[in-house]
């Protein structure tokens, strides 16, 4: 259930973003905040994250020396849009 909760929470925190690119730590963060009360990890976020990139609803870029951000898909935007 926890982890359902996480994916939706990074669903809507790259939804609200506005197709701005976000940068993984605050993605994270939002996904963590979106749980409460309960406590999930980043490591948990960090592996919710990774289920919605292989479902193809989350892309991620990446350069040398910056952190990866991350964005939807077009099906991703279409998923988020159904969690409102």
């Amino acid at each position: 259930m926890m982890r359902q909760k996480l994916k939706q929470g990074i669903l809507l925190a790259l939804n609200a973003a506005d197709d701005l690119p976000m940068p993984e730590s605050a993605l994270l963060s939002a996904a963590v905040r979106w749980c409460k009360p309960a406590e999930p990890t980043n490591a948990d976020a960090k592996e919710a994250l990774l289920d919605v990139e292989r479902y193809g609803f989350v892309q991620g870029a990446s350069a040398p020396l910056e952190e990866t951000t991350w964005t939807l898909t077009t099906s991703g935007i279409h998923k988020a849009r159904h969690l409102r």
